[in-house]
């Protein structure tokens, strides 16, 4: 099975809509990509395997390849670098909405998968920058 993020990229975060064929399972809000802040990033574009971790002191998250993880996070925090937070909706001033119940509906989706033994793998696609940045420290900030 395989999931596809659509991405786009702002100077302060990442936003995505999480695919599963022709049907979106949630949004996703990430760390701006790395040329606009070299600090605090997103995961690079690619095809990662997911597998569901659990421990008693975060629950359950799934670990993205070997560079980050989808968890939920409550609308008060910013993503950290290689976190994928889902999003059921937002407000109109821009905060995500029910992200603990986005995260649950993925895991709903997801479990059957890997408990038939199935692998699961994100593929991670993005639009091109409409503009360049003149701050970027990447020649090609797409």
């Amino acid at each position: 099975m395989r999931l596809l993020l659509m991405r786009r990229y702002t100077p302060r975060v990442t936003l995505g809509r999480l695919f599963l064929g022709n049907r979106q399972v949630s949004f996703i809000r990430e760390a701006p990509k790395a040329c606009c802040n070299p600090g605090l990033h997103c995961l690079e574009e690619g095809v990662y395997e997911l597998e569901p971790v659990h421990t008693e002191e975060e629950g359950w998250r799934i670990r993205v390849g070997d560079r980050g993880w989808i968890r939920s996070k409550a609308p008060n925090q910013a993503p950290g670098s290689g976190e994928l937070c889902p999003v059921s909706a937002y407000r109109a001033d821009g905060t995500p909405l029910f992200t603990q119940l986005a995260f649950l509906k993925l895991m709903d989706e997801l479990e059957p998968v890997w408990e038939k033994g199935e692998v699961v793998e994100l593929q991670i696609v993005a639009r091109t920058l409409p503009y360049s940045q003149p701050t970027c420290r990447i020649a090609a900030c797409s």
